[in-house]
């Protein structure tokens, strides 16, 4: 996963900016801005807050790092 201009982020990298926004959500920001403030689309942002919306910021956590919470 990337970034609007193309760089690639590692798994922490990426892993954090969900968290980031997962925070921003919970301040009731909206989705549009979330994706303005992190520099990502609309619709990766849109996916985060389904998934944060289901089953909070756990559910935004990588893979590795959410199985090993359960």
């Amino acid at each position: 996963m990337g970034t609007r201009t193309g760089r690639q982020l590692s798994l922490d990298e990426a892993e954090r900016r969900r968290l980031q926004a997962a925070g921003l959500f919970e301040q009731g920001m909206r989705q549009s801005k979330v994706a303005g403030v992190l520099g990502v689309s609309r619709q990766a942002v849109s996916l985060w807050h389904r998934a944060w919306r289901e089953g909070g910021s756990d559910a935004l956590l990588s893979r590795g790092r959410a199985a090993a919470r359960t």
